[in-house]
C-alpha cells in the first residue's frame, strides 16, 4: 500500500530526475564550450585560446552531460519505484543510468586517447555486467 508520503516523495524525486535529466542533455548537446559567466569568471578571450582546447572543453562538458544525465534517469528510477511501489522501475534505472554515465565516460576516453582507458574501459564493462544482471533479474 502506498502513502501519501511515498507518493509525495516520489513524485519530487521524479521532478529532481528530470530536471537532471534535462540539465544533462543541455550539457551532451547544446552547452557552449564557454559560457558567458565562465569568460567573466576567468577573464579570458574566448578567441585567444586554441581551438585543440576548445575541442577538449567541449569533451569534458560532454562527458560531465553524461553523468548528469545518467544520474538523472537513476533518479527518476528511485521516484517513480518510490511513488509507484515496484521495485522494477530502481532495476531499469539504475541500469540505464549506469550504461548512460559509464558509457560516456568510456567514449570521451577514446577519443581523448585517455591514459586511464582500461581503467575506464574496465568500469564501463562492470556497468554494461550490473545493468544485465539488474535487467534480467527474474521477478519483481
Amino acid at each position: 500500500m502506498q502513502t501519501t508520503q511515498n507518493r509525495l516523495t516520489g513524485g519530487l524525486l521524479t521532478i529532481l530526475g528530470v530536471l537532471a535529466l534535462g540539465t544533462g542533455v543541455y550539457f551532451l548537446g547544446i552547452r557552449p564550450t564557454l559560457l558567458p559567466e565562465d569568460i567573466r569568471f576567468t577573464g579570458i578571450d574566448e578567441a585567444t585560446l586554441p581551438q585543440p582546447f576548445l575541442d577538449w572543453l567541449g569533451i569534458v562538458f560532454r562527458t560531465w552531460g553524461g553523468f548528469i544525465t545518467g544520474f538523472g534517469i537513476v533518479i527518476i528510477g528511485i521516484g517513480v519505484a518510490t511513488f509507484a511501489g515496484d521495485t522494477r522501475w530502481l532495476r531499469y534505472g539504475t541500469a540505464a543510468g549506469i550504461l548512460v554515465a559509464f558509457g560516456r565516460f568510456a567514449y570521451s576516453n577514446v577519443v581523448i586517447s585517455g591514459d586511464y582507458l582500461i581503467f575506464i574501459a574496465s568500469m564501463f564493462v562492470v556497468a554494461l555486467i550490473a545493468a544485465a544482471l539488474l535487467i534480467w533479474k527474474s521477478g519483481p
